[in-house]
């Protein structure tokens, strides 16, 4: 029995060559997540649609599951979200295909995260703006960056207490010195060489729950100090996940 075709908002995150004329197309799918689809190569004839097989344009797609491989039988622009999304250039194309690889590297194919898809176009809709009130390009990618990551390792369950210390439960106190355990969260420590305040995390824990519409012209000494901790802290958090095979989308920050 054939089975039915269904329809969804994506995206694409990556594609490569899979067999004569096919393409294995990682695809973030709304209300599931991460799956691996088979389709074909666009004709030189139809351009239209072939210019849709990129990442970062929002797209809906029809599609036929099977036991194994998804089946991609139509694809076209989302377009009531691609009026809300700009195109991504310079840095925040870097910052766009590092999200894409950190979900393809820890988010399972096939497995279920219904909270993926509107992470990502949250993600999406910020990159490409740059905010006068963060004073610039650089800080507001960072957030937007240190936020997602934090978000996308609560979604994983390997989220860590930004309110608590993780040994015995009680508050984090704004006076007190702390060590990050990356897999489990900050302990209380004395004041030593790369300990972490009480008062930055609780001031990261504002930070990285704040919606970006909601930012208001903080102090860009005090920020760009915070972006630089949380940036440690994310991390040490993602490396425990991550193993030691390094990310390909660091090193174009790098270039």
């Amino acid at each position: 029995m054939a089975k039915e075709l269904e329809y969804a908002p994506a995206f694409i995150l990556h594609t490569r060559p899979f067999k004569e004329n096919q393409l294995l197309i990682e695809m973030l799918v709304a209300g599931e997540g991460r799956m691996s689809i088979i389709g074909f190569k666009g004709s030189k004839k139809n351009t239209a649609k072939t210019a849709l097989f990129r990442p970062f344009r929002p797209l809906v797609i029809q599609f036929r599951k099977t036991s194994g491989l998804r089946t991609l039988k139509s694809v076209d622009e989302n377009q009531s979200l691609a009026r809300q999304l700009t195109e991504l250039k310079g840095k925040a194309l870097f910052c766009g295909f590092y999200i894409n690889e950190l979900i393809c590297r820890l988010c399972k194919a096939d497995e279920d995260y219904p909270e993926l898809y509107a992470l990502y176009t949250y993600a999406l809709k910020y990159l490409a703006k740059t905010p006068e009130q963060l004073g610039s390009e650089g800080l507001w990618l960072e957030l937007i960056l240190r936020q997602f990551e934090y978000r996308l390792l609560v979604m994983l369950g390997y989220g860590i207490s930004f309110q608590n210390e993780c040994e015995h439960g009680v508050e984090i106190a704004s006076g007190a010195s702390y060590e990050l355990r990356p897999d489990r969260g900050f302990v209380m420590t004395s004041d030593k060489p790369g300990s972490i305040t009480g008062h930055q995390i609780l001031s990261l824990a504002q930070r990285l729950d704040t919606t970006l519409d909601m930012v208001e012209n903080p102090d860009s000494e005090v920020l760009k100090e915070d972006l630089r901790v949380a940036k440690g802290i994310m991390r040490l958090c993602l490396q425990v996940h991550l193993g030691d095979k390094p990310l390909k989308s660091r090193e174009l920050f790098r270039k």
